[in-house]
């Protein structure tokens, strides 16, 4: 709120020290920290072109809680929150009993075998920052699924020294996401093909970095640690993409990045998911929240 004000009447907003997490830092982190990867093996088209001009950080609307519904699928229609019949549709429905925005997505995350036979359609929800997946949820769980588990579960501004979240006994089961780092690649082609294109380079870009690490997880690796990718419909910015979200669960935060390149993995890899810190925040960092901090972009 602060930041657009000081835009309207013309004063200088924040530099890079007011970021709510640090940029890497030459003298601390390496002469070499703010390089991108020589060693790059995929590449953007030439044709792709994304808006290089407009300021990022701070410009993302806030919200409380992704809220993540498993489909096995990278593309959607344009609009998810209002394809027929679909536990998208009927999440965007419900009355949410918090106050922060939910952030209702469709992702790749793998489905139960019944989501294929039952005409219910049951399906995994992820929710984070809680780091939980509810289990076979469909259309008509959806009251119990907001009144147990969103309406219940700590948002990205919950401080990190608040009690963890105890859920109330009902008919939906639930387990904890075993990963220490979620992020998230916007993958909407039809809403944008800059998503559909830029997606698939970074998650493999992002893999060739983590997998000499010992900390790519693919779908069905149940392994407690390492980092869990994956693709999720519109989050806003397409204009901006890639669009990466990292969610990093012991120290609470998240990080909203955007203009990513297959060149700025292992960086990201490195500096980001790793450490918490962001390589040239100016023009790559949208927003976030650092939930041990108490300090985000809004």
């Amino acid at each position: 709120m602060i930041r657009n004000l000081c835009r309207v009447v013309g004063l200088p907003v924040a530099s890079s020290q007011q970021y709510f997490v640090p940029p890497v830092d030459p003298k601390e982190d390496g002469e070499d920290c703010e390089n991108d990867c020589e060693s790059c093996v995929e590449k953007l088209p030439s044709r792709f072109h994304v808006d290089e001009k407009r300021e990022l950080y701070g410009m993302v609307k806030p919200w409380g809680v992704h809220v993540l519904v498993a489909t096995g699928k990278s593309d959607w229609v344009r609009k998810v929150e209002r394809e027929s019949g679909t536990l998208t549709e009927a999440l965007a429905r419900e009355d949410h009993g918090g106050k922060e925005r939910l952030m209702i997505l469709a992702s790749n995350i793998e489905p139960p075998e019944e989501y294929y036979t039952d005409s219910k359609k049951p399906t995994t929800v992820l929710l984070l920052p809680a780091f939980i997946f509810v289990n076979h949820v469909t259309n008509s769980d959806v009251p119990e699924l907001m009144r147990r588990f969103i309406d219940t579960s700590p948002s990205v501004t919950t401080p990190l020294s608040s009690k963890p979240a105890l859920y109330p006994s009902g008919d939906l089961s639930y387990r904890d996401c075993p990963h220490d780092y979620v992020v998230l690649l916007c993958s909407h082609k039809h809403r944008d093909a800059r998503c559909g294109i830029s997606a698939p380079l970074i998650k493999r870009e992002l893999e060739r970095h983590l997998r000499p690490r010992g900390l790519y997880r693919d779908s069905n690796d149940e392994r407690p640690g390492g980092v869990g990718i994956y693709y999720v419909s519109h989050v806003g910015g397409h204009k901006f993409a890639a669009n990466v979200l990292v969610y990093r669960k012991k120290e609470g935060q998240m990080i909203w990045l955007a203009r990513i390149r297959p060149e700025h993995c292992e960086g990201l890899v490195k500096w980001t998911i790793l450490e918490g810190k962001v390589v040239d925040p100016d023009r790559r960092l949208r927003g976030g929240w650092d939930r041990g901090k108490g300090v985000g972009s809004w």
